[in-house]
């Protein structure tokens, strides 16, 4: 029997990224609630990353992330008339299989993939790259850690870090979802983000409100950074995979015993 047959789960990723994932949960079993707490859009203003697309010729090396940020860098690219050729000289380091394969999709090959799918696990890979006078472009997510500029910066690196995208605050919750946690028929719910979490509570009228609605529902976080999240509004994690990537999470799902 598929491993979360019958559970009700919650799914909070943005519409454009959940698809495939509720896909994969409902080969599980699952029946899924679809509750999107994050809505992708661009930046508030192009200029800060415009300049930066057109000066690839003198950075030394792009990070992107996330599959969105690969998405909104390339689609901004092209935007301006460019292409995937003006990275030529530049290296690439991407956080994560899945932003790998977003890149591989766009042609280009990532030259460094952390060990870590984190921020601190993206510093930890340029420890043996010398960064003194190199000039990174981080383009980024609005409200992103600034761990990475922050830390690549005292390893002697000029790093730029224009917001690439925002995550908003959907106006509100969609009524199967609503109707689900205040009748308290969920088994699981499922962050992929801290946003995911945190916006959720937003949602829902605050941090005690939604300790209330997912009182006896098992929640499962991608990673530590979300974890902490979780507990910082009073949640508690059941499920967080060794590697934060959705693949592991749906492996620590499986290995799981959800009641």
């Amino acid at each position: 029997m598929a491993s979360l047959a019958g559970k009700r789960v919650l799914v909070t990723r943005a519409v454009e990224q959940a698809g495939a994932f509720v896909m994969q949960l409902q080969e599980l079993g699952a029946r899924v609630v679809e509750c999107p707490t994050i809505q992708l859009a661009p930046p508030e203003q192009w200029e800060p990353v415009d300049a930066a697309l057109r000066q690839l010729s003198d950075v030394d090396w792009l990070i992107l992330t996330s599959a969105n940020g690969v998405r909104f860098f390339f689609e901004r690219l092209v935007e301006l008339g460019l292409s995937a050729a003006a990275l030529q000289g530049c290296k690439i380091c991407v956080v994560g299989p899945k932003t790998a394969e977003a890149l591989t999709l766009r042609g280009v090959t990532a030259d460094l993939v952390p060990e870590q799918f984190t921020g601190e696990g993206v510093v930890a890979a340029f420890a043996v790259h010398d960064l003194r006078c190199k000039r990174v472009l981080f383009p980024k997510a609005a409200g992103a850690r600034d761990v990475i500029p922050r830390l690549l910066a005292a390893q002697g690196a000029e790093v730029l870090d224009p917001v690439l995208y925002r995550t908003l605050l959907p106006e509100q919750l969609p009524e199967a979802a609503r109707n689900a946690l205040e009748r308290h028929e969920l088994d699981l719910a499922i962050f992929s983000s801290p946003s995911t979490v945190q916006n959720l509570a937003l949602l829902v009228g605050g941090a005690d409100r939604l300790v209330q609605l997912l009182q006896g529902v098992a929640v499962a976080s991608i990673g530590p950074i979300t974890s902490r999240a979780c507990r910082e509004l009073g949640l508690t994690v059941a499920v967080e995979p060794t590697q934060a990537t959705l693949p592991d999470l749906l492996a620590a799902l499986e290995a799981s015993v959800i009641t």
